[in-house]
C-alpha cells in the first residue's frame, strides 16, 4: 500500500505542477495578446496622428497657395486697370512683383505636398497666371506686339479665373471639405 500512496502523492504533485505550469502559460499568452493589442493600438494612433498632421500641412499649404494665387491674379488685374488710366506703380514698390514672388514660393511648396491630380490643376493655374504676367511685362517694357493691347492682356488675365476656380475646388475636394460646387454658386476670383 505504501507504493500506492506514493504513486497517488506523485500523481498529485505532478498534477499540481502541471496545473501551475498551464496556468502560467495561459497567463503568458494573455499577457502577450494584451501587449500585441496595445502595440497595434499604438501604431494605429500613430498612423492617425501622422495622417492628421499631413492633412493639416496640406490644408495650411492650400490656404497659402489659394491666397497668394488670388492676390497675384488681383494684382495683375489691378495693374491692367492702372495702365488703362495711365498710372504707374510707385517707385520701389511693385505690388505685382511682390504678389508674384509670394505666389511662386507657395506654388513651389505646393509642388512638394499636393497629390498628382491636384498638381496638374496647379500647373494649369500657374501657366495661366504666368502667361498673363508675361504679356503684362512685355506691355510695360514697351516691346509689346500688335496683339498685346491692354484689352487682350485683360482678357488673358480674366481667362486665369477659370483655373483659379478649378484649383480652389480641387484643393477643397482633396481636403474633403466639399464636392464640386455648382457653376451658379461659384464666387468670382
Amino acid at each position: 500500500m505504501e507504493t500506492g500512496a506514493i504513486l497517488i502523492a506523485l500523481i498529485g504533485v505532478c498534477g499540481t505542477l502541471a496545473a501551475t505550469w498551464l496556468t502560467q502559460r495561459s497567463a503568458d499568452r494573455v499577457k502577450r495578446r494584451e501587449l500585441e493589442h496595445a502595440e497595434r493600438q499604438r501604431r494605429a494612433e500613430h498612423e492617425e496622428r501622422s495622417r492628421e498632421a499631413a492633412l493639416e500641412a496640406r490644408r495650411a499649404g492650400y490656404v497659402v497657395l489659394n491666397t497668394t494665387a488670388r492676390q497675384y491674379f488681383t494684382a495683375l488685374r489691378d495693374r491692367v486697370h492702372a495702365l488703362r488710366r495711365g498710372t504707374w506703380p510707385e517707385p520701389g514698390r511693385d505690388e505685382v512683383e511682390e504678389c508674384r514672388t509670394a505666389y511662386l514660393e507657395s506654388y513651389a511648396e505646393a509642388q512638394m505636398i499636393v497629390p498628382d491630380t491636384l498638381l496638374e490643376v496647379a500647373r494649369r493655374t500657374n501657366a495661366a497666371l504666368s502667361s498673363a504676367y508675361g504679356m503684362l511685362k512685355t506691355k510695360q517694357s514697351g516691346t509689346a506686339g500688335e496683339g498685346e493691347a491692354l484689352d487682350v492682356i485683360g482678357a488673358r488675365i480674366d481667362d486665369a479665373r477659370g483655373p483659379l476656380h478649378e484649383l480652389r475646388e480641387a484643393m477643397r475636394r482633396d481636403l474633403r471639405v466639399t464636392g464640386s460646387a455648382a457653376p451658379a454658386t461659384r464666387e468670382r476670383a
